[in-house]
């Protein structure tokens, strides 16, 4: 089984999305499979991963499955 690990802080500015991706990409480099989630709506760690936001924007993300399960809830 895998670890988790889980790069989290309230606060904006401290560093979370400039250490995961770099944290991802060094594992990725010692040939370990990397899943990085991106929460966050500004999507930077997607963009420094290399997709791009006209991508994201043509596809459901999850955005869409947070909105649809709120709507749910109702």
């Amino acid at each position: 089984m895998g670890k988790v690990v889980a790069l989290i802080n309230q606060k904006g500015g401290v560093g979370k999305t400039t250490s995961t991706v770099n944290l991802a990409a060094g594992l990725a480099l010692g040939d370990k499979k990397v899943l990085v989630l991106d929460f966050d709506p500004q999507g930077n760690a997607s963009s420094a991963l290399g997709v791009s936001r006209e991508e994201i924007a043509k596809k459901p993300n999850i955005y869409h499955a947070l909105i649809a399960e709120a709507k749910m809830s109702e």
